[in-house]
């Protein structure tokens, strides 16, 4: 029997009025921002154009700190939430990075060391899959690579070791191409709602308003249930079935070229 998943409604149903008012784009990182592994020119160029009119980008992502650092040196963003929640690399006015932890960083530190003794004890029942290789680059969480240098992707491998993990009790959750296993207490959304409030002063009724959220995987539930503004790029559409929370837009293009699909959308409104 299949399943009946409601549509996402059409850029072209984005009121003016919304685009208007909009001040923050959070968006994923991995097949949102990128496509097929690269950062299009086209995303390039929407996220400079999206600064230059004063729309503060800020990718929350699933990627190791040390990936997150470039992103806020190199990119036209105004901070990352880097590795499911755990910390946000903001930058000051002389482009100086800060690292906010979720908790005491050695507190997390001494956690994730704990996940990791877990995580590698759940992989010798799994050959197929293995750590990332940005693991050493992660300050907080421990990743398992199931489709990105896993060729072809190791789809059933990746929902049993899922559902293995999450029957030891550990907080594991799929993002487009890793398994991201962190501490409880947390998620993309709670870190982002603490940024947007306590770095930007926020309300909860500005952040409904003035919050626009992208994404493109399972991982970005937290984010769709909470932000009613959210879109997923073309890509989503094979997890929509197993998603409990969907984005309510989406777009035509996937990963990077929707996003900038959505990026030409909002700035085209916002002319009108």
């Amino acid at each position: 029997m299949s399943i009946s998943v409601p549509s996402a409604l059409s850029l072209s149903s984005l009121e003016s009025q919304i685009c208007q008012n909009l001040r923050f784009i959070l968006t994923d990182f991995d097949d949102t921002l990128t496509w097929e592994g690269q950062l299009p020119v086209e995303t390039l160029q929407a996220l400079a154009q999206l600064e230059a009119k004063g729309i503060k980008v800020i990718p929350v992502t699933g990627g190791c700190a040390g990936w997150s650092d470039m992103i806020a040196r190199a990119l036209p963003v105004d901070g990352v939430i880097t590795e499911g929640g755990a910390c946000f690399i903001g930058r000051t006015a002389d482009r100086h990075l800060t690292y906010s932890f979720w908790r005491d960083e050695s507190e997390m530190r001494a956690e994730q060391a704990a996940i990791l003794a877990q995580v590698n004890e759940v992989l010798t029942q799994f050959p197929r899959l293995h750590l990332a290789r940005d693991q050493a680059y992660r300050l907080t969480d421990v990743a398992i690579d199931y489709a990105q240098d896993v060729k072809p992707a190791a789809v059933a491998d990746k929902d049993a070791c899922l559902a293995a993990l999450i029957e030891m009790g550990l907080n594991a959750k799929a993002s487009s191409i890793h398994i991201n296993v962190c501490s409880q207490g947390y998620d993309k959304f709670s870190m982002a709602q603490r940024v947007l409030s306590n770095v930007y002063g926020l309300s909860d009724a500005q952040q409904q308003e003035q919050v626009l959220y992208v994404g493109d995987a399972p991982n970005d539930e937290s984010m769709f249930a909470r932000f009613p503004l959210s879109v997923g790029v073309a890509n989503i559409a094979q997890h929509l079935p197993m998603m409990r929370h969907r984005p309510r837009y989406q777009t035509t293009q996937p990963g990077g070229l929707g996003f900038a699909e959505l990026a030409d959308f909002v700035l085209s409104a916002r002319l009108s």
